[in-house]
């Protein structure tokens, strides 16, 4: 539990991108495994990140809206947490993990991800 603790105090890549305070959650630590959302999420630096949970409530409504404009770059289908997305390093949008064929054991294995489009583009000459 402790290092648990020790893990989630840290900001996410998100939060250092953007310069971004995390929001301290002020439930006990053994409330601390739950999530708001249960999806896993790759970032841009290629690290497979979770979205945490947020006490405040202005704080949980500022992910809402970012994420309510995420769709998928294969099918178009919007963000929904109980699945598994998959970011492009390279032109960096979203991809359902099903829509590419990438499961979160597998996305845990790839250093850098290329969409299907982005890979097409570099074997062109």
């Amino acid at each position: 539990k402790r290092l648990f603790s020790l893990i989630n105090d840290l900001p996410t890549v998100f939060e250092l991108v953007s310069d971004r305070k995390p929001v301290k959650d002020n439930k006990p630590a053994a409330d601390s495994g739950s999530k708001s959302r249960g999806s896993t999420k790759r970032s841009n630096d290629g690290q497979v990140k979770s979205n945490p949970k947020f006490a405040a409530d202005d704080g949980y409504e500022e992910e809402e809206d970012e994420h309510s404009e995420t769709l998928c770059g294969s099918c178009g289908g919007n963000y929904n947490a109980d699945e598994f997305w998959i970011g492009c390093d390279i032109c960096e949008r979203w991809y359902h993990g099903k829509c590419v064929k990438i499961t979160p054991a597998k996305a845990e294995s790839i250093k850098q991800y290329k969409c299907p489009q982005c890979s097409i583009r570099r074997n062109r000459p």
